[in-house]
């Protein structure tokens, strides 16, 4: 699914439509595939890239996934009994500078 939101985004230069609709998904499915998804984007999403290749806007895009992930899916991740690992990842998402670098679950992440 992630490799779908991707190449949408890309082929659109955005992802508000493709968040939004997938915001609106209620189901297992749609919440099993944001948490493959999640753990797939966190390692890159923690370096401040974006998870992908984009031909522009990379910066905008990595920003708007961001704060759409560190937003929703939490509540969702859990509905999935996500490891708490990956929760800790995601809420690390929404944190900058030294607020990440020294939370207890930062993992020493290089980029």
């Amino acid at each position: 699914m992630h490799e779908v939101l991707a190449l949408c985004a890309e082929a659109s230069a955005t992802l508000s439509p493709w968040l939004n609709t997938w915001e609106a998904l209620e189901d297992r499915v749609a919440d099993r595939h944001l948490t493959e998804a999640a753990a797939h984007w966190e390692y890159d999403l923690l370096g401040d890239q974006l998870p992908w290749d984009a031909w522009d806007n990379a910066d905008d895009l990595r920003t708007e996934l961001a704060a759409w992930l560190v937003r929703h899916a939490p509540a969702r991740l859990q509905a999935q009994d996500a490891p708490e690992e990956l929760l800790h990842r995601i809420r690390l998402i929404g944190l900058t500078g030294p607020a990440r670098w020294e939370d207890p679950h930062w993992p020493n992440h290089r980029y």
